[in-house]
């Protein structure tokens, strides 16, 4: 019998390999999930240099801790409870530095627009403005809200995911979703106003 292949195997078959030292089971899951931490990261972070920098230490961490993975539960969930406890460790730095006075202020880009060259200039100052004005709505969330939000609507974890990996109630996911979307919703209702109104 032809051995299978790690893009047939299941979340949980490639890390029990994963556990035994394969790097071709780890490379798989790493293209499977590594859009989806850098969406996260983003998401968090509205910086693509942060974004890169903690999802490839995230897999590092996973990588490292290999041997203590039990196939139990939610592959995503597993991934993002690292993922989390990775960002918390970065803000608890940030603020650190901040105390230290050591954090320079440099703007590192916080989005990249993928510019067509046929776009008209008008329109790709407009997706710029856009997509700054969602991050900025998107970051003044208190932190639990923003990840509840990212980890279910950009990430697409389920609701006992997402609890799983903040470690919270289903309910409590659920209402820090819904009063995320909601203080969007008012942030962003001038935008969709002047839309409708173009």
């Amino acid at each position: 019998m032809a051995r299978r292949s790690p893009r047939d195997m299941l979340d949980t078959e490639l890390m029990t390999r994963v556990r035994k030292n394969d790097d071709r089971a780890f490379r798989e899951v790493y293209n499977r999930y590594q859009r989806r931490l850098l969406d996260f990261f983003y998401g968090m972070s509205r910086s693509t240099h942060t974004a890169q920098d903690l999802t490839q230490e995230t897999f590092f961490r996973i990588w490292r801790l290999r041997a203590r993975y039990s196939p139990n539960g939610s592959f995503p969930a597993y991934l993002f409870s690292f993922a989390r406890n990775i960002w918390l460790e970065h803000c608890r730095e940030l603020k650190k530095r901040r105390k230290l006075g050591r954090l320079e202020m440099f703007d590192v880009a916080a989005h990249e627009l993928r510019a067509d060259v046929a776009h008209h200039p008008d329109e790709i100052v407009w997706r710029s403005e856009l997509s700054d004005t969602i991050g900025k709505a998107l970051q003044s969330l208190p932190d639990e809200q923003r990840m509840a939000f990212v980890l279910r609507n950009i990430d697409g974890l389920s609701l006992q995911e997402v609890s799983q990996v903040l470690q919270c109630p289903t309910n409590t996911v659920r209402s820090r979703k819904l009063l995320a979307v909601k203080k969007l919703r008012l942030k962003l209702k001038d935008l969709f106003v002047g839309l409708e109104a173009s």
